[in-house]
């Protein structure tokens, strides 16, 4: 297991463009009640957004669109090592492959307090109804149906934890790491999180994003600082943390 240098922290806001659907599996719905209902933090009941939402939509995009390999796979285990560093590998006994720690933490986001440019009346505390029909092609019968939707104009708070590893190649892993996680922000905000993105649903985007670093010995503030100096030439620096 390698060493921790250090830990870079991107901070912001993640904003909700159309209204988003993140459901909860198990749910039980009363007779009058919302037929697919968002998940909720259960001391605030306020929405929220998974980590575990975020972490894996973003992996399936960078998966597919740099490494071709998410449609391709039987096994998650066979994906790119770039891939494992950021998110974790459980390891593969066949191959003798150790377990691969995540670099990459999401953290749940809940639900910002924010103030709306005119008064609002949600249909349920912080979200709203959708209806919708789906019409049975054969006999034309109509299959009315409510879907609980976070309304557009919504912002969570975003919150991603990088650890830093003293690797043999430190420098040019982190480089490529960040890489990679600016061009997950770009899909994303060009694809859509939770469920029914293709009917226009769970369109984002960052904003107001800040990176930080953090150094717990004085030994590797060094190190720290130029990663950061290296992390701010990237190419699309300036475009991500400017918005």
């Amino acid at each position: 297991m390698n060493t921790l240098k250090g830990k870079f922290i991107i901070t912001g806001k993640i904003k909700v463009l159309t209204g988003l659907h993140i459901g909860t599996s198990g749910d039980f719905s009363a007779i009058g009640s919302v037929d697919n209902i968002v998940i909720r933090d259960t001391v605030t009941n306020k929405p929220i957004i998974p980590g575990s939402s975020l972490k894996g939509k973003m992996r399936y995009l960078l998966a597919r669109t740099k490494y071709n390999t998410s449609t391709e796979l039987k096994d998650i285990k066979e994906e790119c090592q770039k891939i494992k560093r950021l998110f974790g590998s459980s390891g593969n006994k066949e191959k003798k492959e150790p377990i691969t720690l995540s670099r990459l933490q999401f953290c749940d986001m809940l639900l910002s307090e924010k103030e709306y440019e005119r008064d609002v009346e949600f249909d349920l505390p912080y979200t709203e109804i959708k209806y919708e029909n789906t019409i049975d092609r054969g006999t034309g019968v109509a299959n009315p149906r409510q879907q609980e939707r976070v309304p557009a104009g919504s912002e969570f708070d975003f919150r991603l934890i990088y650890n830093v590893e003293n690797t043999q190649n430190m420098e040019e892993e982190v480089k490529r790491d960040f890489e990679n996680i600016f061009l997950m922000f770009e899909l994303l905000e060009d694809d859509y999180l939770g469920g029914h993105g293709t009917r226009g649903y769970g369109r984002v985007k960052f904003e107001d994003l800040k990176l930080i670093e953090k150094v717990y010995t004085k030994e590797n503030k060094d190190d720290i600082e130029y990663l950061k100096s290296e992390i701010e030439n990237i190419e699309n620096y300036s475009e991500i943390f400017g918005k």
